[in-house]
């Protein structure tokens, strides 16, 4: 039985996400040396429809890793937001200073970890260099 385009289509889809010859066998009812053919005739359109996939999971990626930064950028400005209250008024009620400062450190090496590759200088010390070197923390 000849196999129309829409089933080459579905295995090109399906071997482009990963799927084993034997998985899209069983999904498709197509025998698994019908697809091994496939993939050598169809193997141009198989090398896009995979190139497609991994851009799509790469721009997935992306996405979530901004919203990442943007995740700990928000808390990183609360926090220094809230050491510039504290350290005005004084007042030392809740959390400890030493604590709070290393909660700062700590958002401000993961929002470093996350800018890595776009060498963003975040940091609010500015020319007093960055607040490991502050504190004379590796």
């Amino acid at each position: 039985m000849a196999k129309t385009t829409a089933e080459i289509e579905k295995f090109i889809e399906l071997r482009a996400q990963g799927l084993s010859y034997d998985r899209i066998a069983e999904e498709t009812g197509t025998s698994k040396p019908t697809l091994l053919k496939w993939s050598s005739q169809y193997g141009r359109e198989l090398e896009q429809a995979q190139y497609f996939e991994l851009h799509s999971l790469l721009a997935q990626y992306g996405l979530l890793k901004q919203q990442r930064v943007e995740s700990v950028s928000v808390l990183l400005q609360a926090v220094i937001e809230e050491m510039k209250k504290r350290a005005s008024n004084e007042s030392l009620s809740r959390l400890p200073t030493d604590k709070l400062f290393a909660l700062y450190l700590a958002l401000e090496g993961r929002l470093k970890e996350e800018t890595e590759t776009n060498k963003i200088d975040f940091s609010p010390l500015g020319a007093y260099g960055t607040a490991y070197e502050m504190v004379g923390v590796d």
